[in-house]
C-alpha cells in the first residue's frame, strides 16, 4: 500500500512523472492538478485517471532515472553504470571515488550497488553541476553512503585504499597519477569517455601507469517490438553513447 510521505511515478505509455505523495495539491505540468491524498491507501500498479489520462502508480526505479532526473549533460545511463560496477567487481560494502559527478546518475548507480555499509565520495568542481546532482538526487532517494566534495579529482583526492576510481571527466588520463595513490593494490580504474581519440590517450596511459586486465567497450541497445502478430526490432535503437575503458591497478 502506499504511504503518506513516499514517492511514486505516475506512468503510462508516454511519460514517467515523480511525485510525492505528501498531502499536498500539487500542479504537474503535462498532467494537471493533483491531490496527492487520493493516493494513500492505494496498492502500487493501481490505475487511476487524472483528467482524460490514465495512470499507473508504480515504485520509482533505477531504471527510472533518466526520465526524472533534471539531464542538461549527457549521462552515463544506468546500464551502462551497471557494466562499470561489473567489470570493477563493486559490490556492497567496497569504498569508490568517483570524478566527475555530472547529473548524478552513475552516482545513484554506483550508491545503490555499494548499499549502506559502502562508501561513495564524488569529486566536482562546477558549481551547477553539483546544484544539479543534489537536487536530482535527493529524487532518487540513495542510502547514506555518498558524500560530494567540489574538488579537482586529478589532484585533491584524500581517500585512500579504494576498491575502484571511476571518472568521468573530459581528460581521464590525467587521473591516473591521483589514481595510482589512491586505488589500493589489485583494484580498479575506469574512465567514461566520449571519443575514440581520447579513448587510445586513456588506455595508453593506464599501460604506461601498469594497469593490466585492461578492456575497452561501448554499450548499444536496441529494443524488439512484441506484437499480436510477430516480433521484429525497434526502428529506434539506443546507439553510441560513449565508450569506457577499465583496468587492474598493479604495484
Amino acid at each position: 500500500m502506499i504511504k503518506k510521505g513516499e514517492k511514486l511515478v505516475l506512468w503510462n505509455h508516454d511519460s514517467s512523472t515523480l511525485i510525492k505523495v505528501d498531502g499536498d495539491t500539487k500542479r504537474i505540468s503535462g498532467i494537471g492538478v493533483i491531490d496527492t491524498d487520493r493516493f494513500v491507501g492505494k496498492r502500487w500498479g493501481t490505475e487511476v485517471k487524472i483528467g482524460r489520462e490514465r495512470y499507473r502508480l508504480l515504485q520509482p526505479a533505477l531504471k527510472d532515472g533518466p526520465e526524472l532526473i533534471d539531464r542538461k549533460a549527457q549521462i552515463i545511463l544506468p546500464r551502462i553504470g551497471i557494466q562499470i560496477a561489473l567489470y570493477c567487481d563493486i559490490t556492497c560494502g567496497k569504498k569508490i571515488v568517483e570524478g566527475g559527478v555530472g547529473s548524478g546518475m552513475l552516482t545513484a548507480v554506483l550508491s545503490s550497488i555499494i548499499g549502506p555499509e559502502g562508501q561513495l565520495i564524488s569529486y566536482e568542481l562546477r558549481d551547477d553541476f553539483i546544484k544539479r546532482a543534489k537536487s536530482n538526487l535527493e529524487k532518487l532517494d540513495l542510502y547514506d553512503n555518498w558524500k560530494l566534495v567540489k574538488g579537482d579529482v586529478t589532484e585533491d583526492v584524500e581517500e585512500r585504499n579504494v576498491d575502484a576510481f571511476i571518472v568521468d571527466i573530459p581528460e581521464p588520463w590525467k587521473a591516473l597519477k591521483m589514481a595510482d595513490k589512491s586505488i589500493k593494490d589489485g583494484g580498479f580504474f575506469a574512465g567514461y569517455i566520449p571519443s575514440t581519440n581520447q579513448l587510445e590517450k586513456t588506455v595508453k596511459g593506464m599501460r604506461k601507469h601498469g594497469y593490466v586486465d585492461i578492456k575497452s567497450f561501448e554499450s548499444l541497445e536496441r529494443d524488439m517490438v512484441v506484437g499480436d502478430k510477430g516480433v521484429r526490432p525497434s526502428f529506434d535503437m539506443l546507439g553510441h553513447t560513449g565508450y569506457v575503458a577499465v583496468g587492474r591497478k598493479t604495484p
